[in-house]
């Protein structure tokens, strides 16, 4: 069995890297159209508030539920461990 040439190789590695940041964009897509529709039914959408206003309330509410996810993570793991 012959050895693919380089510049082979790396075609194909750009190719498998094309697809991924396909499938990247496609995941923040859904993502965004999500929580979108979630803002505009909340009522987000006819306040009056500047993006970065807006932007750092939802750093403030994603970081309420990482913390409390990495909390319950913790708990998990120490559970498990048996170190309560």
């Amino acid at each position: 069995m012959a050895r693919r040439k380089l510049a082979e190789r790396k075609a194909s590695k750009l190719a498998d890297l094309e697809r991924i940041k396909a499938e990247i964009a496609e995941i923040e897509r859904r993502a965004a159209e999500r929580i979108g529709k979630l803002a505009i039914a909340a009522g987000l959408g006819d306040l009056d508030i500047s993006d970065a206003e807006l932007k750092k309330e939802f750093e403030a509410i994603a970081s309420k539920f990482s913390s409390k996810s990495e909390s319950q993570q913790a708990a998990q793991n120490s559970t498990a461990f048996g170190s309560n």
